[in-house]
């Protein structure tokens, strides 16, 4: 059996999918916190757990059964080291085989996208647990290009303080296909730590370009100093953990944190993976 976490969320509603593609639906466990709002899971014949990560006591439970766990990273950032750790050690109660954790791509103590020291701590954790394992340290979605635009396609104008930094986007159902693939034959993956990114890394400047060619707009890239870019949210009154949080994913930018291409999805994937180009032709 395998259990999908978060399983109505994007990354893991998506995995599903795919998995429903090869798999019967009565070998998949969709585990949720509000099982209301799981109906379409349950009319693709998809059974559907009730859990939290930060009440062990449902996650030991709802994991009776499971061979192979797919444990999506918290998308909650109070005690998110303890949620994933209290998932880990409920997989162990339950006699778990594989667990397939999504963490950040090359997390480290120096992080500055503050998130990052999370999934290093739950990688280290996961890895003295004794369970088998694979880690997707996922860059980032390509889902996650409007944010950083801002207002961008609408003025023309994109500011942003990374200077000629590059980054790599990654189509988020590319790496619920990878997923998929892996949940059903975890034993070719065995203690595996895979960077999942798409096959280029693009400077703004390469990006905005693509923009241009894609929305019949000239999209400008300006680099800008980041106390500039730290004042336009202030001026927007966002709290400042938010704040802090936007800083740190540009401030990761800029020093080549996001930057990495690797090959190891598109190896999973048995093809190339989806050019941005593609997925901004959609915005």
């Amino acid at each position: 059996m395998i259990l999908v976490t978060g399983a109505t969320g994007h990354l893991g509603s998506a995995t599903i999918d795919f998995l429903l593609e090869t798999t019967p639906s009565t070998q998949i466990v969709a585990l949720v916190r509000d099982v209301a709002k799981a109906g379409n899971l349950a009319e693709k014949g998809v059974e559907v757990r009730q859990g939290d990560y930060s009440d062990a006591d449902s996650l030991s439970k709802a994991f009776e059964g499971i061979d192979t766990l797919l444990l999506i990273s918290s998308s909650s950032m109070e005690n998110r080291l303890l949620q994933h750790t209290n998932a880990i050690e409920a997989a162990k109660k339950a006699g778990v085989k594989y667990i397939v954790y999504t963490s950040v791509v090359k997390p480290s103590y120096e992080t500055k996208f503050l998130p990052g020291l999370d999934h290093i701590k739950t990688e280290e954790y996961l890895k003295a647990s004794g369970l088998n394992y694979v880690v997707f340290r996922n860059t980032f979605y390509a889902e996650v290009l409007p944010m950083l635009l801002g207002n961008a396609l609408e003025t023309g104008d994109w500011y942003y303080p990374v200077g000629d930094a590059k980054i790599n986007l990654v189509a988020r159902f590319d790496i619920a296909e990878g997923l998929a693939k892996v949940l059903v034959a975890p034993e070719k993956h065995l203690n595996q730590v895979y960077e999942i990114t798409s096959g280029e890394s693009l400077s703004f400047t390469q990006i905005a370009a693509l923009l241009t060619e894609a929305k019949g707009k000239t999209i400008t890239y300006t680099s800008i100093p980041t106390e500039a870019f730290v004042g336009g949210l202030q001026q927007a009154n966002l709290p400042e953990p938010v704040i802090a949080m936007i800083v740190g994913i540009a401030e990761a930018i800029k020093d080549g944190e996001l930057s990495t291409t690797d090959a190891a999805l598109e190896n999973i994937l048995g093809r190339k993976t989806t050019p941005l180009k593609s997925f901004i032709e959609l915005l």
